[in-house]
């Protein structure tokens, strides 16, 4: 008579355990969340007058591309890689859209067409960075996706100083409930990819030549 009262008990409590560990890993989630919006709030311009042997610019978001040519026109760098650029997009086009002149862009511009994502872009430009010997940086690309984009920098350039150039989204000031409410949802979106590409580093990798190695290798 006593045992299925028991198994009843204990069932409850495995639920109650559950529900606990459940609401403490969310609880936990959402804590590194509000970590990682002091993380994106503390990014902005690189320091006045720093300069770095190249410049990269992520492509994706608001105004990257132009700050980064606002860069390598200012000498703060000798070259400028424009990472993951559509294939069918031609020069002409690209020199129009990122009004780049004719001779600085064949003189100093370089354009990856290969990388779909950050893990891309951070493969090829460790096989730029390489070619050319470069061992500073500056990364331009949106504040909320930079941690993510240094994370994956410094897993294939473990020797290259990287200089982060934040192009801030909005306005860190008065704007509307609406424009909060879409730059709160595009935070968590890239938190959730930064909280994956985290767990990913954890895992073990394949015993493989780094990128910048293995660039090195092929030109030789």
């Amino acid at each position: 008579m006593t045992g299925r009262p028991t198994r009843s008990r204990r069932k409850r409590q495995v639920l109650r355990y559950a529900g606990a560990g459940l609401a403490l890993g969310l609880a936990l989630y959402a804590g590194g969340f509000f970590l990682f919006l002091s993380d994106v709030s503390h990014y902005g311009s690189a320091p006045d007058g720093l300069h770095a042997d190249g410049i990269v610019v992520l492509t994706g978001g608001h105004s990257r591309v132009d700050e980064a040519v606002k860069l390598l026109d200012s000498d703060l760098g000798q070259r400028l890689l424009i990472s993951g650029v559509h294939p069918s997009a031609s020069w002409p086009v690209l020199m129009e859209t990122f009004a780049v002149d004719k001779a600085q862009f064949a003189c100093c511009v370089d354009i990856d067409r290969k990388a779909l994502d950050t893990i891309g872009n951070a493969e090829e430009t460790a096989r730029w960075a390489s070619t050319h010997n470069f061992r500073s940086l500056i990364v331009v690309t949106n504040d909320y996706h930079m941690p993510r984009s240094l994370l994956e920098l410094h897993r294939t350039m473990k020797h290259v100083a990287l200089i982060p150039h934040a192009v801030v989204t909005g306005q860190r000031g008065t704007v509307s409930a609406a424009e909060q409410a879409n730059r709160y949802r595009v935070l968590f979106g890239e938190y959730v990819k930064y909280s994956a590409a985290r767990l990913r580093a954890l895992m073990p990798q394949k015993q493989a030549a780094p990128a910048v190695e293995r660039a090195a290798l092929s030109s030789e």
